[in-house]
């Protein structure tokens, strides 16, 4: 489908993806062991998602249609979750607390002893979205952002693996035993190890592919490459008009071969530096963007993904173009990886204890462009 857009779930959905997950299941034949009676099973694991999508730790997304009608869902665990977590299963469960514990059960003997890991519980498609790569896109959305982490992922599925379909597209191999519950019931466990970020060599430097599309790619340095302010002085200010998207797209853009120059697209700013937004984007997006848990940091789990260093492996801030909570602040990503959206002085200097420096980015052509 189509501008399918893949966001975090708000905590006001978690009734509503409950029950469509629990609808993508309905049918499912492990579901139908697991709750024989047809009466019982939308409200039994409706239920039963709802314990995991309130539990401490969890990533949840939907697939939203253009419309804003909801279109898919899914919901991760860290490895680590609470163990209350099947307990409130368990009293979910009713009368079929014993084969839902049994699952829990074989489930933890099956997992992978490499930590830490998340596991995917929960994952449905409307039925007019089924077969149209919404579920392929709410996959990658996760595993992109868990890839920049080095976080290897893990799931249970409940239909034959063969080597193809959408798990072995992403890389997920068998792991472990089959979990046979009986003849039909059966759960196929399936790994998948982190994959690094791909990285290309242009013009000296080292650069991060954050996306391709079509015959070009995002590139964003691996490294802060120097120090430098976002202006020269400190006064109100915008993007389109600060000292460094000046130098970004005067002298460092001069600094490459003509040759790659040619390479660089944008017909306003060849080079730039990213916003809030895209290093939300790019690097995960745990939902803080939309609903700030506080009001000056977003600050989650991929705070590690967003860590960036000098040469020489100094660990240093590095500027963005969005403004802060003034025209005269600028928000940056700091040497522990929380994006300050408050921002931090336009005219800030770097200094030996206080680094804070540019991480460009831009669109280039991917013809001639190695891999590294």
């Amino acid at each position: 489908m189509k501008n399918i857009t893949i966001r975090p779930m708000g905590p006001e959905e978690i009734d509503k993806m409950a029950s469509l997950i629990s609808m993508g299941y309905y049918d499912d034949i492990f579901f139908k062991w697991v709750v024989e009676r047809d009466e019982d099973r939308h409200k039994i694991v409706t239920d039963y998602y709802k314990v995991y999508l309130n539990a401490k730790g969890r990533l949840a997304y939907v697939a939203e249609a253009p419309s804003g009608e909801i279109m898919g869902a899914s919901v991760w665990l860290p490895h680590d979750t609470e163990p209350r977590v099947y307990d409130d299963i368990n009293a979910a469960a009713g009368i079929y607390a014993d084969r839902f514990q049994a699952v829990a059960d074989w489930s933890h003997l099956s997992e992978p002893p490499m930590t830490p890991f998340y596991q995917l519980v929960g994952f449905a498609t409307v039925k007019e979205a089924q077969g149209k790569g919404v579920g392929a896109a709410m996959l990658k959305y996760h595993l992109d952002a868990m890839d920049g982490l080095g976080i290897p992922t893990y799931l249970e599925a409940s239909t034959p693996y063969h080597g193809k379909g959408v798990y072995a597209k992403f890389g997920y191999q068998p792991v472990g035993e089959l979990m046979v519950f009986t003849d039909t019931a059966v759960l196929y466990p399936l790994w998948r190890p982190a994959r690094k970020k791909q990285k290309v060599d242009f013009g000296g430097y080292s650069w991060c592919v954050l996306e391709e599309r079509n015959d070009c790619m995002l590139l964003l340095s691996e490294k802060v490459i120097e120090h430098g302010k976002y202006h020269d002085t400190f006064e109100n200010i915008t993007w389109s008009t600060s000292s460094v998207r000046r130098y970004l797209n005067n002298e460092l853009c001069g600094s490459f071969k003509p040759e790659e120059q040619a390479q660089i697209l944008g017909a306003v700013d060849k080079i730039f530096l990213l916003s809030v937004e895209e290093v939300v984007q790019y690097f995960g997006d745990s939902g803080q963007l939309k609903n700030p848990t506080v009001n000056f940091y977003i600050d989650d789990i991929y705070n590690d993904a967003r860590k960036a260093t000098m040469p020489g492996e100094i660990p240093s801030r590095w500027l963005l173009r969005t403004p802060g909570s003034s025209n005269n602040l600028v928000a940056v990503v700091t040497v522990d990886g929380r994006i300050c959206v408050t921002g931090d002085f336009v005219n800030r200097a770097s200094t030996e204890l206080f680094n804070v420096g540019i991480r460009p980015a831009m669109w280039v052509k991917k013809e001639g462009i190695a891999l590294l």
